[in-house]
């Protein structure tokens, strides 16, 4: 061999070629494992909380009629219609009547259905006085014996006007306010001739009469 020829190095094999780090290639699939699952956990999870907000919408907005019933009307939300004005006498017993409105939740809405009850009593020919048909002592439904209200469950009584009764031997009365009287229409008993009331029940066992949410 000439000795100022170059010599050129052999080829290294296969073998000998350098691999790197070996802990880099299982190190570099775990990232992108783990990237694909959270960003696949993020692509499902808005799904899920668009749903979840629908389905909890109902109880944070404010509850609204369905359209097929607010386009057939039926008056004002806050006043129900009790009765006419000629289906009660003049300075005659209170006279009870069930109310029916519309019971609605965050997510249901039924129709007509009875909420409660009231007593009646036509005072003069356009004044009427109402009360709620439920004691406030414990909730039992009173009635009307002609002179007086009566709670069949702990002997509460209450007087025409809703004032609380002293019984004649002198036991307590149990309940801790009088009857509770209800808001009546004024406008309409005077010119549709028929009672309208803004139906509310109250929490039972208070000296203070509260109305229910």
């Amino acid at each position: 061999m000439d000795s100022n020829q170059s010599s050129v190095p052999d080829e290294p094999a296969a073998d000998d070629v350098a691999t790197g780090d070996p802990d880099t290639e299982p190190r570099r699939n775990f990232v992108f494992e783990m990237g694909s699952l959270i960003i696949g956990g993020l692509v499902g999870l808005v799904p899920l909380l668009v749903g979840l907000v629908s389905f909890l919408d109902p109880l944070f907005g404010s509850k609204k009629k369905p359209r097929l019933y607010a386009d057939a009307g039926g008056g004002d939300d806050d006043l129900i219609r009790i009765s006419s004005l000629g289906a009660l006498e003049v300075d005659g017993e209170p006279q009870r009547f069930p109310v029916i409105a519309d019971k609605q939740d965050a997510w249901n809405y039924i129709p007509d259905q009875p909420i409660g009850a009231v007593f009646v009593q036509r005072l003069a020919n356009d004044e009427v006085r109402v009360f709620n048909a439920t004691c406030p002592h414990a909730g039992c439904s009173v009635s009307c014996v002609g002179t007086a209200f009566h709670c069949p469950c702990h002997n509460s009584a209450f007087a025409l006007d809703g004032s609380k009764l002293v019984s004649d031997s002198g036991r307590t009365n149990p309940s801790p306010r009088p009857l509770d009287s209800l808001e009546v229409d004024s406008q309409r008993l005077k010119e549709d001739q028929e009672v309208w009331v803004k139906f509310q029940n109250f929490y039972t066992g208070k000296h203070e009469k509260k109305p229910k949410s």
